[in-house]
């Protein structure tokens, strides 16, 4: 069965404008609200303290903050590392952040024990973690794949699920290997603190899934899934407590980093994995035509897309964490114009070598904000949406 986005791809390549024919230039502050991570491997947003404010939360290397809004103090939410096991226990590597039991907090959950090189031993490599909410930290280790690398909570008919995702298959090499990745969903079920946590096999035939998305669908439908891999682009559905999985035909180039802007009509995506091109589709007649922002990145590592400047329209934001052939790392603004040229921004120049990044509205002014942490830099910084 074919599914919204098994369409045909066109390649299209368009210049990318000066600004100067867009007007002026985004306006973005930057505040460090952190000088001092380790690495800041990966970014969540969500309510932590129950005042209706988001907050941040950081998954690093040996622990996971949160940053209380609005003064933004740095707080310890939840660490497995100890003294006896800090010189020899591995880094964090993601975490998730969602209100699954209706309280006005989040739940969160984590991963941990980063190592890539591994990829048989449950106990040398990865590790996923349901933590709990503020003032009720519970945590318990749920049964895991080798390289666990990312996760994101998910609505499904009867509640929340937890979808982690790793970067490699078991028993692979290099990403290589017979075997995919085995993306599984864990079943929250009507109370978190007291489930059983069963699994349901999302898909095992991707190699190197880097990253993944999240496609929200009607109020009362479960959420989609947009994967990413060595074969390309995947769309998984739900349909009761099964997932189906299907590539979506056409999109054979394999992303690091992917990000749905308009559900069956627009993605991002940084390609290939680590690699240093901004890609955006666009699905015009039935078909996918690909556009190459840029192709000057080192090492692309997050992406976002937004409507930042209020056009109406969603611009994409793209970091990346490895000198460019300038010497920098930073954060750069892709938008389009009505004629459909596009023209890049610099929102960071050399502060942030990012390892992740998300769009959020933190002051509830109306304008998307953004936030990113930097492994080189070993910074998180606010970037606050300034544009008139």
């Amino acid at each position: 069965m074919k599914t919204p986005l098994n369409n045909c791809l066109t390649i299209l390549l368009i210049s990318v404008a000066s600004i100067n024919s867009f007007g002026e230039e985004p306006q973005f502050e930057a505040q460090v609200i952190d000088p001092a991570i380790q690495i800041g491997y990966g970014l969540a947003i969500g309510d932590v303290n129950g005042d209706g404010k988001d907050d941040i939360l950081l998954a690093d290397k040996r622990h996971f903050f949160w940053y209380e809004n609005p003064s933004w103090e740095r707080r310890l939410f939840w660490t497995l590392s100890t003294d006896e096991n800090q010189d020899t226990l591995r880094g964090n590597v993601c975490i998730a952040a969602r209100d699954i039991d209706g309280d006005g907090k989040v739940e969160v959950a984590v991963g941990t024990n980063w190592n890539p090189g591994e990829t048989v031993s449950e106990e040398k490599s990865g590790g996923v973690w349901f933590v709990g909410s503020l003032g009720k930290i519970s945590p318990k280790k749920l049964p895991h794949e080798p390289t666990t690398h990312r996760m994101r909570w998910v609505r499904g008919e009867s509640g929340y699920a937890l979808v982690v995702v790793p970067l490699h298959g078991r028993g692979n090499q290099g990403g290589a290997g017979e075997k995919g990745s085995r993306i599984f969903a864990y079943n929250a079920g009507s109370d978190p603190y007291d489930s059983k946590w069963e699994q349901t096999l999302v898909e095992e035939r991707l190699h190197k899934t880097h990253n993944f998305d999240v496609l929200p669908n009607d109020w009362n439908a479960p959420d989609s899934l947009l994967l990413g891999g060595a074969e390309g682009f995947s769309l998984a559905t739900q349909a009761g407590n099964q997932w189906k999985s299907e590539r979506i035909e056409g999109l054979e180039r394999a992303p690091g980093e992917i990000k749905v802007i308009e559900a069956n009509r627009s993605l991002a995506a940084i390609e290939p994995m680590h690699g240093n091109n901004v890609v955006h589709y666009s699905r015009v007649n039935a078909k996918w035509e690909r556009t190459v922002l840029d192709d000057s990145l080192n090492q692309g590592h997050a992406i976002a897309a937004a409507d930042f400047l209020g056009t109406g329209t969603p611009q994409i934001v793209a970091g990346w964490r490895n000198p460019d052939k300038s010497g920098k790392v930073g954060i750069r603004l892709y938008q389009q114009d009505h004629d459909g040229a596009w023209a890049t921004s610099v929102i960071d120049d050399n502060a942030m070598a990012c390892e992740d990044l998300k769009a959020v509205d933190l002051n509830n002014d109306g304008k998307v904000d953004l936030v990113a942490s930097g492994r080189r830099t070993k910074n998180v910084i606010i970037y606050w949406n300034r544009d008139n």
